[in-house]
């Protein structure tokens, strides 16, 4: 991975800054990173062809490995906001829905 971009940053900041600070303290710093570990194991587990990103089916896959049990059109969805033209989602882009998800649920 080149790390995170400026936008997955600022959406994780945002997403996990749970006293709307605006930073992340030790706590929130810990929950994220723990989790973006966990999203890294799911995104290896799930890049079949380990080529550094993943297809709309991969995504699928890895998603409901997650826990999440997206509908059709859902996950079209997720995949038309996080994915390259391609339809390849990256590292960077599957942490930034994940995070997404988990604070929507």
């Amino acid at each position: 991975s080149k790390g995170f971009s400026v936008e997955a940053c600022r959406s994780m900041v945002n997403l996990m800054d749970k006293d709307g600070n605006g930073k992340l303290g030790l706590l929130e710093f810990n929950v994220l990173w723990n989790r973006i570990r966990s999203y890294l194991a799911v995104f290896r587990k799930f890049d079949l062809d380990k080529s550094g990103s993943m297809s709309a089916y991969e995504m699928r896959l890895a998603l409901e490995a997650a826990g999440f049990k997206l509908s059709k059109r859902l996950h079209e969805l997720i995949v038309t906001r996080y994915a390259e033209p391609d339809l390849a989602l990256d590292f960077d882009s599957f942490v930034c829905c994940l995070v997404r998800l988990e604070t929507m649920f």
